[in-house]
């Protein structure tokens, strides 16, 4: 992990986190948004209900362990093209 540790918030929210995700480098373009849809798409996320980390509630808020969060993202890295722009308009479904 990076040197700063010192100065990690003990938890992240889903925006705090991804705003640490900015201010370390790790994902530039990092909302709260792209980082829940991560938790929601990826088979090996960390953090919920039956996991190694579940998520605390602070408020409304939920919660996960800064240092696991980042350690995380440092592994496990976005893709930084993103999905991108749909190339041709979306077929319409069939039935």
């Amino acid at each position: 992990m990076t040197g700063r540790e010192g100065e990690l918030p003990h938890e992240v929210t889903f925006a705090s986190g991804a705003r640490l995700l900015v201010e370390r480098g790790i994902d530039p373009h990092a909302t709260a948004d792209s980082v829940r849809h991560i938790a929601r798409s990826r088979k090996n996320w960390p953090f919920g209900e039956g996991r190694e980390h579940p998520y605390s509630r602070v408020a409304n808020a939920r919660t996960m362990n800064a240092k696991v969060f980042l350690r995380y993202f440092e592994d496990h890295p976005p893709n930084p093209r993103g999905r991108g722009r749909d190339k041709q308009p979306r077929a319409k479904k069939t039935t």
